[in-house]
């Protein structure tokens, strides 16, 4: 059983994005025989001006481990892209994310960063 939705408002120069599943995976612990899983999330894109846009997201996870409990996650993204010319773009992003502990495993905190150069041809 799975089920999954998406809402997306699209305007001039922004948009917004829910996305939301639910169902049941394949279990990444052992010893677990079902994992029912929820995952839900907001994405915002703003066109900044004609050539910089920023995107900001906001994810949950949440996995109910049959036999070994709980375990959640929080995501938040935030990126920069800017457009060069017709075929290069340049962006920058960051990623925040805390997962819960699970039983014996220890949680954990971390930050990422990147960034890239694209070609459009």
């Amino acid at each position: 059983m799975y089920f999954e939705s998406a809402v997306d408002y699209v305007s001039s120069n922004h948009s917004l994005s829910w996305t939301s599943s639910y169902g049941f995976e394949s279990p990444t612990t052992a010893g677990v025989t079902t994992t029912k899983t929820w995952r839900t999330g907001l994405t915002l894109t703003y066109v900044l001006t004609s050539r910089i846009s920023s995107t900001t997201g906001v994810y949950y996870h949440h996995d109910e481990n049959e036999g070994a409990g709980s375990q959640d996650s929080f995501d938040l993204t935030l990126g920069l892209r800017y457009t060069i010319n017709k075929h290069f773009a340049f962006h920058v992003d960051y990623n925040h994310t805390t997962l819960g502990s699970l039983g014996s495993t220890p949680g954990y905190s971390r930050n990422s960063y990147f960034g890239g150069l694209t070609y459009t041809y």
